[in-house]
Parts: C-alpha cells; structure tokens; sequence
C-alpha cells in the first residue's frame, strides 16, 4: 500500500526476502532491472491515475536504477 521512492539492486532483494516487495511487483521490477542493465538510466514504476501529478513536476511512483 506505500510507495517506495527508490530500489536500487542493493535493496531490491532485502525488500524481497522481507515480504515487502512481492507478487506482482515482482517481475515489473526484475523487467525494470533489465531494462536498466541494457542501458536504459531509469524506471519508474506508478500507477497510471498519477500522470498527470508526474506531468505537474511532482515525484510519484518508484524509481529504479542501478
């Protein structure tokens, strides 16, 4: 039910192995990580009801990066 601002690779497993990060957060943040490890700077991850929050400067969803 909360946002997590940022998961680096470093704290993606403990998030993981904690319960914390599970179902199906999961594979959009493996994706994620995959997309970084081809070069992409960062993911962010959001519901799409907040665009428009993201568009007005705002910091929303999760972002992700090595």
């Amino acid at each position: 039910g909360s946002v997590i601002p940022v998961i680096s690779r470093q704290n993606y497993h403990d998030l993981k192995a904690s319960g914390i990060v599970d179902q199906g957060m999961i594979p959009k943040i493996d994706n994620a990580f995959k997309a970084v490890d081809a070069g992409v700077a960062k993911v962010r991850i959001m519901h799409a009801k907040d665009i428009a929050l993201l568009q007005e400067g705002q910091k929303v969803g999760t972002i992700i990066r090595n």
